[in-house]
């Protein structure tokens, strides 16, 4: 067959094959190509905190293995310390600040939560998923939630700000929401998928998760529960590099997920200073090429509204 690989060399660790579409070899080195890491000892150490489907991935080359698999196993092993249950919801105070995600539906569910943090600790608070056929209702919705007016913005899907024809004109979606009051939104990241999945084992890869979904998110929880790793065939990986890709089916809460953590929201952090005098040694450049420096004509009140003590 054109398309069956031809084997140049096979040894123990070590395969060079040639492919016929286009004639490259192509050399896969296995760690029992080295007899220190041959044995199976050192694999199981090698596997520690790995789940079977990556270490067959990592240790023995098998790009197959993640397909189907689920994309986060973390919130089945780890559920209780990942879900907050309504009895232990912590009390956010006014340090915090608060953001949104959103990913657009028209027929399919519209997705927005809340997310905060505290303490270093990502939270998800607050979610509104159904259909949006309506925005206009959709957002008298959104302003329910008590945290709305706090948000200092929304992470949305990036289509939303494609034209869209409606009564003739082209308009789009984030203009019809600006319209009805949300006119916070900013465009969401939506090309960095295997990004944001690193980012989200770092937050799952530890026993005291950093971050937590409250119960009252079943959508966004079941999403992540039930997320697979996209099939691909051994056709199309003899043409394509891998890449883990989830499947694009019921992830409308991970994509508004997605959007808010690639947005890099940062956390409050308190500036303290225990000298009353030192803002007068803060100096700014002055003069056409700011050879000399100046004190700050600045208030101390003026100081202490941005936050510094």
């Amino acid at each position: 067959m054109a398309d069956t690989l031809q084997i140049l060399h096979q040894s123990t660790g070590l395969k060079i094959v040639k492919n016929p579409r286009n004639r490259f070899a192509v050399i896969t080195l296995h760690h029992t190509a080295d007899p220190a890491k041959a044995s199976p000892e050192w694999r199981r150490e090698a596997a520690a905190g790995l789940t079977p489907e990556q270490a067959a991935r990592e240790l023995d080359i098998d790009y197959t293995a993640v397909m189907g698999s689920k994309v986060f196993p973390e919130i089945t092993h780890n559920r209780a310390n990942i879900v907050v249950p309504r009895d232990e919801y912590p009390t956010f105070g006014r340090h915090c600040k608060f953001w949104g995600g959103f990913d657009y539906g028209l027929r399919n569910p519209a997705s927005f939560h809340v997310y905060t943090i505290d303490e270093g600790i990502v939270f998800s608070i607050w979610e509104l998923y159904e259909p949006c056929p309506n925005i206009p209702a959709f957002v008298e919705k959104m302003k329910q939630c008590p945290y709305f007016p706090y948000l200092k913005y929304i992470a949305a899907d990036p289509d939303c700000w494609s034209p869209k024809v409606s009564d003739g004109n082209p308009i789009s979606i984030q203009e019809i929401f600006w319209r009805n009051g949300v006119r916070n939104f900013i465009k969401g990241i939506n090309n960095q998928e295997d990004t944001w999945i690193g980012m989200m084992r770092e937050h799952w890869g530890m026993d005291n998760p950093t971050f937590r979904i409250f119960e009252d998110c079943p959508a966004q929880i079941h999403e992540f529960e039930s997320a697979i790793f996209v099939n691909q065939s051994e056709r199309q990986l003899m043409t394509t590099s891998y890449r883990e890709t989830i499947n694009d089916k019921n992830n409308h809460s991970l994509d508004d997920c997605k959007y808010f953590f690639l947005s890099q929201p940062k956390a409050v952090t308190d500036t303290g200073w225990k000298d009353p005098e030192q803002w007068k040694r803060f100096t700014v450049p002055s003069g056409t090429r700011g050879i000399t420096q100046q004190p700050i004509a600045t208030s101390i009140p003026a100081l202490r509204q941005r936050g510094y003590q």
